[in-house]
């Protein structure tokens, strides 16, 4: 009997330290890809200019949809995250990474309604405004 615990307790040890554990399958990325020309032109000319901060305009509301989702998929997110958005070009030649922290305050804000409409806007302009500078 004291063999076989004996051997049990080896082979359990054994398998223990054999495992490799790797923690970024624990800790899950947050990433939102989309495509645009229109970030990797040169602007020329103001239309190009407004062509780019036409769709810019629209990349903030793309990561909120994303925080969004990702907060009703797990309610037990509270403090900041981190989304890493990158914008790739069509033919994925280029790709620009810009990792966006969510402040905690919006997380909280955005997991009721209220908080949601006092804050929605304030969010879409600081990540706006986050972007740009990194662009």
């Amino acid at each position: 009997m004291k063999i076989r615990f004996l051997f049990a307790l080896i082979m359990l040890a054994q398998f223990s330290f054999s495992q490799e554990v790797d923690f970024d399958n624990f800790i899950k990325k947050h990433e939102l890809k989309v495509k645009s020309d229109i970030a990797f032109k040169s602007l020329k000319n103001l239309t190009d200019e407004l062509d780019l901060s036409f769709e810019s305009q629209q990349w903030p509301v793309q990561i909120l949809k994303y925080v969004i989702k990702e907060l009703r998929e797990n309610p037990i997110i509270s403090s900041k995250i981190t989304v890493q958005f990158i914008i790739e070009h069509s033919d994925k030649s280029k790709v620009i990474k810009i990792e966006v922290p969510i402040k905690e305050k919006y997380i909280n804000a955005f997991k009721s309604e209220v908080g949601f409409r006092d804050n929605y806007v304030e969010f879409l302009s600081d990540i706006y405004d986050f972007i740009m500078e990194r662009l």
